[in-house]
C-alpha cells in the first residue's frame, strides 16, 4: 500500500464525479456556451472522468494493500419503508477495485477519443452528458454493497445505453437498435427484479455480502437459492448479450463508435459477468447443475458468435460478435470455477477490445465506412491506426506473448479440469477468432484501396486519400496498445489472483494458475492456424473468398442469416408477444378495467350532483329538515358512546 488506506469520501467521489458531470452538462446545455458543437461538454467530461480515474487509482493501492478484501465501509439508512430498510452504501475489494480502474481508465481514453471523433456534432453537449451516465452508471453497480443499489444501477446502465445507442435518434436504424436493446434486455432484467424479491421475502437480506455468507453457510434453501441464482443468470444473458438474448448487441453498431468501444470493453456487456462474479459464492453454493447451465451457456455463445463473426462484411459487427464470444468465455470460465481466469480476461479483453473498436472509427474517419469490402490498403495511409489494430488482433487472437495469451489460456485450463468438452469448444474458438480478426486485417488494411464511401455515421473526413485521424483520436491508440501487450504479465507471480479472490470466502479460493505446456500448445496452434486460414483465403494474390464460400455450398447463407436466430427471435417477441399477447393483454386491461372504472367514477359524480342539486334546491324548509336530521343523529350517537355501548 502505498497511499494509505483510502478514505469512503475518496471511493464516493469515484462515482459522484462523473455524476456531477452529467448534472453540470445538463442544466446548462441550453445556454448559448454549450448550444451546437461546443467544446466544454468534452473538457467537462474528461476533467470529471480524469478525477475518477485518479481516486480509482487510490481505491485499487488499498485493495492491494489489504490482500484484495473488503474494506470496512458502513452503509448508510436512506429509507426505511415498512420491513424495507434501503441503504446505501460503497463496497471495495479485490473485485471493486480492479473493475473501478478498468471502468475509469478505459473510459477516459473513450472520451479523449470522442473530442476528435464527435467534432462538428450537433448534440455532442447531450453526447458527453449520456457518456457520463453511463460510466457513472457502471461505476455505482459495481461499488454497491446493496443488491438494490445495484439493481438500480444496473437499470441506469440499461437506460444510458439506449440514450446512446440511440444518439442519432433521426436515423431509423439507430432508434430501432436502441428499442431493441432496451426491450431484449428487460426480460433478462425482470427476472434479476424477482430474483431481488425472492431473496428478501425469503431472508430479509439485501447486503451483498449477507447474502453470500448465507448461501455459503448453508443458510439459504436449495429451492430459494436456485431460482435466486436462476433470476441472476438470466439478467447477465440480457446485459451481457449471451444467447439466446445476444441478438441485440450487433444492432448496438449504429450509435457512435466511442460507444460502442465503451459498452464492449468496460460497461454495459462485461456488467453481467461482473454480477455472477460478485454472487459467485451464492452460485457455489446452489445446485451444481446451476453452474453447468452457466458454464454451457456461455460456451455454446461463444462458439455461436464466433461462427457468425467469420461473415461479417461490416467492420464494427465483427467486433460486436467478437465481444459476444469473448463474453461467453468468461461465463464459460465462471461455469467451470475459473473465478480468477474470468476477471483476468475481462481485464486484458477491456484494453485490447477498446483499442479494436478505437481503431474501426478511426478508419471510418478516414474512409467514410466500416464496409469493410469498401476498404483495403489503408496499411500505407494510416500506420498508426494499423499497427495498433494489429497488436490488439493479436492479443485478442492469443498469441504469445500478449494480454489476451496469458487470460485466454488460464480459462482453457480451467475447462480442461473441469469439463473437458467445453476445452475443446474453448480450442476451436480461439480458432476461430484468429481467422476473423485477421480475415478483418487482411480486407482492411492490405490489397488495393477500394475508394470508401459516404460516412455511415456522419463523422467521416474523406478528402481524397484516406489519412491518419487527429492526434486526439490516435493518442488512445497508442496508450491502449500497451495494456494490450503487457496486462497478462500480471498475474505471473500471482498477484492478480491473490487480489480478486481476496474478494471470495477463503474456502473458494484456488491460489496462483498453473501452467500446462499441453494448453499452451493447442492455444498457440489455434492462433496460428486461424491466423494462416485467413492469410491463405483472405490476402492478395490467394484463392478469393469468393470462390472458398461457393465450395462450401448452402452453408455460408445459413450463417450470414445468423442462423434465422433474429428472425425467430423477431417473430416470437415483437409480432407474437409485443405486438400479440401484449398488446391484446392491455388492450383488454384499458377497455374492462381502467375505462369501466373511468366510467363508473364519472357515473358516481353525476349521481352525487344529481342528490346535491335536488338537496340545494334553495328552499328553507329542505335545509331546516337536513339540519335536524343531523342534530338527531348526533344525539344518537352521544348517548351510544356515553352509555359504553361501543365498548363492550
Amino acid at each position: 500500500m502505498i497511499l494509505g488506506t483510502v478514505p469512503e469520501a475518496v471511493v464516493w467521489a469515484i462515482y459522484l464525479a462523473p455524476v456531477a458531470s452529467f448534472v453540470v452538462i445538463a442544466a446548462l446545455s441550453r445556454t448559448a456556451r454549450f448550444q451546437g458543437t461546443s467544446e466544454y461538454a468534452g473538457r467537462i467530461t474528461i476533467a470529471a472522468i480524469g478525477i475518477a480515474w485518479l481516486a480509482s487509482l487510490w481505491a485499487l493501492d488499498s485493495a492491494i494493500g489489504n490482500d484484495g478484501e473488503s474494506l470496512a465501509f458502513a452503509p448508510h439508512t436512506w429509507a426505511t419503508l415498512f420491513d424495507l430498510n434501503v441503504t446505501v452504501g460503497v463496497h471495495l475489494d479485490g473485485l471493486s477495485g480492479i473493475m473501478v480502474f478498468v471502468v475509469t481508465s478505459v473510459s477516459l481514453l473513450v472520451q479523449i477519443y470522442s473530442v476528435g471523433y464527435m467534432e462538428g456534432d450537433r448534440g455532442v453537449s447531450r453526447y458527453f452528458a449520456s457518456m457520463s451516465l453511463f460510466t457513472a452508471a457502471m461505476l455505482g453497480l459495481v461499488l454497491s454493497s446493496s443488491l438494490l443499489q445495484l439493481f438500480v444501477h444496473w437499470e441506469l446502465v440499461g437506460l444510458a445505453s439506449y440514450l446512446l445507442i440511440g444518439f442519432w435518434f433521426d436515423r431509423p436504424p439507430a432508434a430501432a437498435a436502441a428499442k431493441k436493446a432496451f426491450i431484449v434486455t428487460r426480460f433478462g432484467d425482470f427476472a434479476f427484479l424477482l430474483a431481488v424479491v425472492l431473496i428478501w421475502s425469503k431472508t430479509g437480506l439485501l447486503d451483498i455480502a449477507a447474502i453470500n455468507d448465507l448461501a455459503v453457510a448453508g443458510g439459504i434453501g436449495a429451492a430459494v437459492l436456485t431460482g435466486f441464482t436462476l433470476g441472476l443468470f438470466s439478467g447477465a444473458i440480457g446485459k451481457s448479450a449471451q444467447f439466446p438474448l445476444h441478438i441485440w448487441l450487433p444492432d448496438a453498431m449504429e450509435g457512435p463508435t466511442p460507444v460502442s468501444a465503451l459498452i464492449h470493453a468496460a460497461t454495459m456487456v462485461v456488467a453481467g459477468v461482473y454480477l455472477i462474479a460478485r454472487f459467485f459464492p451464492s452460485f457455489e453454493a446452489a445446485p451444481a447443475q446451476i453452474l453447468d447451465l452457466v458454464a454451457y451457456t456461455g460456451g455454446f455463445t461463444a462458439l455461436l458468435a464466433a461462427s457468425l463473426g467469420i461473415v461479417q462484411t461490416d467492420i464494427k459487427r465483427v467486433l460486436a460478435y467478437s465481444t459476444i464470444s469473448q463474453i461467453g468465455y468468461m461465463v464459460m470460465a465462471l461455469g467451470v470455477f475459473g473465478f480468477v481466469a474470468a476477471i483476468f480476461h475481462l481485464f486484458t479483453h477491456a484494453f485490447f477490445k477498446a483499442l479494436l473498436f478505437l481503431g474501426a472509427g478511426s478508419v471510418n474517419h478516414a474512409t467514410g465506412t466500416f464496409d469493410m469490402r469498401r476498404m483495403g490498403g489503408l496499411r500505407g495511409y494510416m500506420p498508426i491506426t494499423y499497427w495498433t489494430f494489429v497488436i490488439a488482433s493479436l492479443s485478442l487472437a492469443g498469441v504469445f506473448p500478449l494480454a489476451g495469451f496469458w487470460s485466454k489460456d488460464e480459462i482453457l485450463l480451467d475447462a480442461w479440469k473441469y469439463e473437458k468438452p467445453l476445452f475443446v469448444v474453448g480450442a476451436l474458438v480461439a480458432g476461430m477468432t484468429a481467422l476473423y480478426m485477421f480475415r478483418a486485417i487482411f480486407m482492411t488494411f492490405w490489397g488495393e484501396y477500394q475508394g470508401g464511401e459516404g460516412s455511415d455515421d456522419e463523422h467521416a473526413e474523406v478528402h481524397g486519400e484516406p489519412h491518419e485521424s487527429p492526434r486526439s483520436m490516435a493518442l488512445p491508440l497508442l496508450i491502449l496498445a500497451v495494456p494490450a501487450v503487457i496486462a497478462g504479465f500480471f498475474n505471473l507471480g500471482g498477484g492478480f489472483s491473490h487480489l480478486v479472490e481476496g474478494a471470495l470466502p477463503d474456502e473458494l479460493r484456488h491460489g496462483p494458475p498453473d501452467i500446462y505446456g499441453g494448453i499452451v500448445a493447442v492455444s498457440l496452434v489455434m492462433a496460428f492456424g486461424g491466423i494462416g486460414a485467413a492469410a491463405a483465403i483472405y490476402h492478395a494474390g490467394r484463392p478469393s473468398a469468393a470462390d472458398v464460400r461457393a465450395k462450401l455450398g448452402p452453408l455460408p447463407r445459413v450463417v450470414e442469416a445468423k442462423y434465422y436466430l433474429d428472425f425467430i427471435a423477431e417473430t416470437l417477441i415483437v409480432r407474437w408477444i409485443l405486438n400479440g399477447v401484449i398488446q391484446r393483454a392491455a388492450q383488454l386491461v384499458d377497455t374492462y378495467i381502467i375505462d369501466f372504472a373511468v366510467d363508473q367514477f364519472a357515473e358516481s359524480v353525476r349521481r352525487a350532483g344529481d342528490a346535491m342539486r335536488r338537496v340545494e334546491a334553495g328552499y328553507v324548509q329542505g335545509y331546516t329538515s337536513l339540519f335536524l336530521a343531523g342534530v338527531v343523529i348526533a344525539v344518537v350517537v352521544i348517548a351510544v358512546l356515553g352509555t359504553g355501548v361501543l365498548e363492550r
